[in-house]
């Protein structure tokens, strides 16, 4: 069990890449013109002189700008010239301008004497670009000579989560490349993103890593099984299975102590929907596996279900609360969710108490903000503290037509976002101007869109550090 709750703070804490939607076409999305609204406003210098200050989400801004606006390279190489000149420039931002930058200017940073330089080329999403560009050899070369180095075998796992993306042909290709460069992990890695696992199963037994037994091959698959090595992913169909990979999966199944397989549910719902990560934090620091069994299954389910969207942020969070009481009781729940640090997502800072307690206000106050029914009375869920005569003030303002009181303009524009009014939301915004808590607020509009749409953001925000990835025909 501390293995797994050792894995799960791992996981939470952004060591793991996906790109399974890297090449979503943002043209096919409705809220397309949105998200480039919400990436407009925070790429607005806020010229803070907070002396710590950091723009932590300018660059995510500006690549969601640069895929959902299609600018062209010359646009975009402007655009990233002018937020990397400014005085505070955004977190990451040469590393966007790596991977948009020409095949030959990526290239020289992958040999430059310049450390700094290097490093960025060898980030995943510039490795990305480099080998999309046919520069594998490149690639493979600095990560074979770096192999044996602490880090190396991570390096190989995160770049084959990078391209995981790629059809099954390209990966099996690019599997058999690694492989004969000595990069078992990225291999093995590639090979696990493929619908078949026969090659997977061989390569390995090529590798030094080969299985001595059938246990042994039950540890090496249990990651690839349990969804740990792609998260995200759904994890192999047993029927689609090789022979020994289903006793595999049968002998691991057999063996999971039934608290370890609780807390998978309540992973596997934070990778597909990652609104609800705070429940993992719960789930870890309570250890009740009721709320892997009684709170995480049951939404988990009607995600797969397609009777769910993952990305409905506050339908999930209502239900975690709702659910979470109907387990552990209204106190139990208050204490266990107010000692839980909120997820780095959006709207204001607060315990995942509050994140999940404003979920509820939102949705509470939905129908009445469009003029379809009377106010509703104040949710039982809310604590006495919670200012639900200040939410009803702003979604009173919108029935109206008027706006909030100065000290709930905010929270008008979290009701705005909740009721799909996305522009309107980021209209009152800019009228507030640029400060922190705001561009949180946009932020979370931001992710949020994006999950709506595309789903570009890369890993999800939340769970981690987002790949850059352009399709071929934007190079």
């Amino acid at each position: 069990m501390r293995r797994l709750l050792r894995l799960a703070q791992a996981l939470l804490a952004g060591a793991l890449l996906t790109a399974t939607a890297a090449l979503a076409d943002p043209r096919s999305c409705a809220q397309s013109a949105d998200v480039v609204a919400a990436a407009d406003y925070l790429l607005v210098d806020p010229q803070s002189g907070h002396r710590f200050w950091r723009d932590r989400q300018g660059t995510e801004a500006a690549y969601l700008l640069i895929r959902y606006g299609e600018l062209p390279p010359a646009t975009a190489a402007a655009l990233i010239d002018r937020l990397a000149a400014r005085q505070r420039p955004p977190e990451r931002i040469e590393e966007l301008r790596l991977v948009i930058a020409s095949p030959d200017r990526r290239l020289a940073a992958l040999t430059s004497p310049d450390a700094a330089q290097t490093a960025l080329a060898r980030t995943p999403s510039v490795q990305r670009a480099l080998i999309l560009d046919g520069e594998w050899p490149r690639v493979f070369a600095d990560l074979a000579a770096r192999a044996s180095a602490p880090g190396g075998a991570m390096a190989e796992i995160a770049l084959g989560r990078a391209l995981i993306d790629l059809d099954d042909g390209e990966k099996l290709r690019l599997a058999t490349l690694a492989e004969a460069s000595g990069l078992w992990q990225l291999a093995g890695t590639l090979l696990a993103a493929r619908a078949d696992l026969t090659p997977w199963l061989a390569n390995l037994r090529r590798s030094p890593l080969s299985p001595s037994g059938d246990a042994d091959l039950a540890a090496r698959f249990a990651p690839i099984w349990f969804g740990q090595l792609l998260p995200g992913r759904p994890p192999p169909q047993w029927t689609a299975l090789p022979p020994e990979l289903a006793a595999a999966a049968d002998r691991l199944d057999a063996n999971r102590p039934a608290r370890a397989a609780d807390m998978d549910r309540v992973l596997a719902l934070g990778f597909i929907a990652p609104a609800t990560l705070m429940l993992a934090t719960a789930a870890n620091q309570s250890g009740d596996p009721r709320l892997g069994s009684e709170v995480a299954a049951p939404l988990l389910a009607a995600i797969r279900a397609g009777r769910q969207s993952a990305a409905d942020v506050d339908g999930l969070r209502a239900a975690i609360l709702e659910r979470s009481v109907a387990v552990l009781g209204l106190d139990q729940t208050r204490a266990l969710f107010g000692g839980v640090s909120r997820q780095p997502d959006m709207w204001t800072s607060g315990s995942a108490l509050e994140t999940l307690e404003r979920s509820v206000a939102r949705r509470a106050l939905l129908a009445f903000a469009r003029g379809e029914g009377p106010a509703p009375a104040r949710p039982p869920l809310l604590s006495p503290n919670f200012d639900w005569a200040g939410w009803r003030n702003a979604a009173e303002a919108i029935r109206s037509g008027q706006p909030a009181f100065d000290s709930y303009r905010g929270i008008e524009a979290e009701l705005l976002h909740a009721m799909g009014r996305h522009g309107r939301a980021l209209r009152l915004l800019r009228e507030l101007g640029p400060g922190d808590e705001n561009r949180q607020r946009a932020y979370g509009m931001l992710v949020t869109l994006d999950q709506m749409c595309g789903g570009l953001l890369s890993p999800h925000p939340w769970l981690g550090t987002p790949l850059f990835g352009f399709p071929p025909r934007l190079r």
